[in-house]
């Protein structure tokens, strides 16, 4: 019927599944009806049309029931949904015809009383029956038409008293019923369709409350919800069973040069990127910021895994076009197998950041898996943690320093204060270790005013022309407070501003460069020195360097241990070197263990170089031994 085909199928549905729980209803209904016509008719009328035709009705209503019964369960696709409610109007269509004319017939062939029953009979049934399957659209309208017009006619066609009177009685319950049903059908279908854009809405804001709406791929939510359900059949499985965060390394610039929007962009290339690797099981989520996340059945050896990591890397180290700004990023992978019965996706998170952060503290660009080593170095650090939480820096933390050397002059230029920690607990802790755990508690400020502080008590015994090189957290160099405290203390000191020199790394200023580059300014604007520390090993353009106020660079040590023999570090050594040299900027190459590396650097053009060949860090109290010994050897040397 024509309503089967501009009614939405949602609406269809509904209007089926409606009808199917009436049809026991109306199939009941019109048996009995039909039995007590053929009890009230069976003497009057010839017994073929009395009995035997609805005989066969009745027939055909106990096979429509038995479809009904093996079918009532069923859940058909709106194709068959279409068909059976034509079939059904078609059905009834013709009923209608067959009660019409059969009416009439009878109507002609009974007595008085069987007058008044058929005209109640068939006003009933056009009433009921239509209402109760109105749902099937225009075809119970049909039907309704049909059965009222041959009331009609049968009290016209009789010897009725008063045949108006009970027309117009049968018309006011018609137009009611119409009315009824037109009603009724609204309601129901606005019902319909309110619940179902109830349901959509929902199943839109499920969607949205599962789904990073920046790269479509399963959010943080979505994440943790899977890896507990994988932890559960991996419990029962005994199945090898792995989590991995990704973090993207040099995104911070992106923004910070580029813009956000930029970086949204490479934000959702990556999320496309990964939805694009092919590697069965892999299930890929956004947690937040440039941090991703993945989850996989993997294999005893790891090898699965390690095919994930290098997959990741191969595709996201590729390069990028965005609105035509070519940009290179990489990925840190950290990440943790399921190994124990009692882990939860919470640790296992925890650990595969773990991971992360030992790959970011110690290479980038490549995937680490926890292991038992990475377990004991977060033992460590948690006791660390703990430790600090409580020590007494004033007493405990203390500065040791290393020269760096004029190998020109063979004068010293300064000493690089060190911090170093001599916990009651731990002993002592270097500060790759210390450092990281202050920044996290939100005390590295602390320490690092404490320790400027007794650097310059020891700094004010030395020689007027040595300066004293401070390092800067990345924390400290983007803290305006911090900073005009350390001017201060400066100021304070009464030495001259320019033997301070503050070193800064290039990862610090990626935090935040403009803050930086500011903060940067106000010391240089004090009179102190700046240096970029590491130089070489970070991620900062040479846009940065010539946009900051710097006085010297470090070349990082990972360039000079094999200085001699790899001719890639030459390559670059000398790069640097140049560069220095048009800047007008001193150079200091880091990690010098041998004369020969000092010779060949000097021979490259390298005037300041610091190292164990020289001095390991000592102790502010050996510092006056060591000045005399230099100078001795000065004397000896002149």
């Amino acid at each position: 019927m024509p309503f089967s085909k501009t009614t939405s199928s949602e609406l269809l549905l509904a209007r089926y599944h409606s009808l199917m729980a009436d049809v026991p209803v109306v199939i009941f209904a019109g048996l009995s009806a039909t039995a007590i016509q053929i009890i009230a008719l069976r003497d009057g009328v010839d017994w073929r049309v009395s009995i035997a035709l609805p005989l066969i009705r009745m027939t055909f209503a106990a096979m429509l029931f038995m479809y009904w019964f093996w079918h009532r369960e069923d859940n058909p696709g709106i194709e068959k949904v279409r068909w059976r409610l034509r079939a059904a109007s078609v059905v009834l269509i013709i009923s209608g015809t067959i009660t019409f004319f059969r009416s009439l017939y009878l109507f002609n062939h009974t007595d008085s009383f069987g007058h008044y029953f058929l005209v109640i009979y068939i006003t009933l049934f056009g009433l009921c029956f239509a209402f109760i399957l109105s749902k099937i659209g225009i075809a119970a309208f049909i039907y309704n038409f049909l059965l009222i017009s041959a009331a009609l006619v049968c009290i016209f066609m009789g010897n009725f008293q008063q045949p108006y009177v009970l027309a117009g009685l049968v018309l006011v319950f018609e137009i009611g019923m119409l009315f009824a049903m037109r009603a009724s059908n609204n309601v129901f279908d606005r019902l319909i369709n309110a619940t179902y854009e109830t349901h959509t809405l929902l199943e839109e804001n499920r969607r949205l409350a599962n789904l990073d709406a920046l790269t479509q791929l399963p959010n943080r939510r979505q994440f943790f919800l899977h890896v507990e359900q994988q932890l559960a059949r991996a419990k029962k499985t005994a199945e090898p069973f792995a989590v991995g965060i990704i973090d993207l390394d040099n995104f911070k610039p992106v923004n910070d040069v580029y813009g956000h929007h930029t970086g949204d962009l490479v934000l959702r290339e990556v999320g496309e990127r990964l939805a694009r690797v092919k590697i069965a099981g892999v299930q890929f989520y956004r947690l937040g910021g440039d941090e991703f996340a993945f989850e996989i059945v993997t294999d005893a050896q790891n090898a699965i895994l390690k095919q994930v990591g290098k997959e990741i890397n191969r595709i996201i180290s590729q390069p990028m076009n965005v609105d035509g700004i070519l940009i290179n990023i990489k990925a840190s992978i950290g990440a943790c197998v399921f190994s124990n019965t009692k882990d939860t996706a919470q640790e296992l998170y925890e650990h595969a950041d773990f991971a992360l952060y030992h790959m970011k503290r110690t290479g980038r660009g490549n995937m680490e898996i926890y292991s038992k080593t990475l377990e004991e170095e977060r033992q460590h650090l948690h006791k660390v943690d703990q430790a600090l939480r409580v020590a007494d820096m004033e007493a405990e933390l203390f500065p040791v320093f290393q020269p760096i050397i004029n190998v020109g002059t063979g004068e010293i230029s300064s000493f690089e204060s060190l911090a170093r920690w001599n916990s009651p607990t731990l002993g002592i802790v270097p500060p790759a270790v210390f450092i990281g755990v202050a920044e996290s508690l939100g005390v590295i400020s602390d320490l690092t005013r404490l320790m400027f502080h007794k650097s310059i008590i020891v700094m004010a015994e030395w020689p007027a022309h040595i300066r004293l090189s401070f390092n800067l957290s990345a924390y400290d160099v983007t803290n305006k407070a911090v900073i005009e405290e350390l001017i201060y203390m400066v100021a304070q000191s009464r030495l001259h501003p320019s033997r301070f020199v503050f070193e800064v790394t290039e990862t610090a200023l990626l935090q935040d460069f403009a803050t930086a580059k500011d903060n940067i300014e106000l010391l240089r604007q004090a009179g102190a020195r700046i240096a970029l520390d590491d130089f070489g090993t970070g991620y900062s353009s040479l846009s940065h360097v010539q946009n900051l106020p710097l006085d010297k660079l470090k070349i990082d040590r990972s360039f000079i241990k094999d200085i001699e023999t790899n001719t890639t570090s030459q390559t670059i050594v000398r790069s640097i070197l140049a560069l220095c040299q048009g800047m007008q900027v001193e150079c200091v190459a880091e990690g010098a263990e041998t004369g020969s590396q000092v010779q060949f650097l000097q021979q490259m053009g390298c005037q300041l170089v610091q190292g164990y060949f020289y001095s390991k860090p000592m102790a502010a109290e050996h510092i006056p031994a060591y000045l005399a010994e230099h100078e001795l050897k000065q004397d000896l040397v002149a």
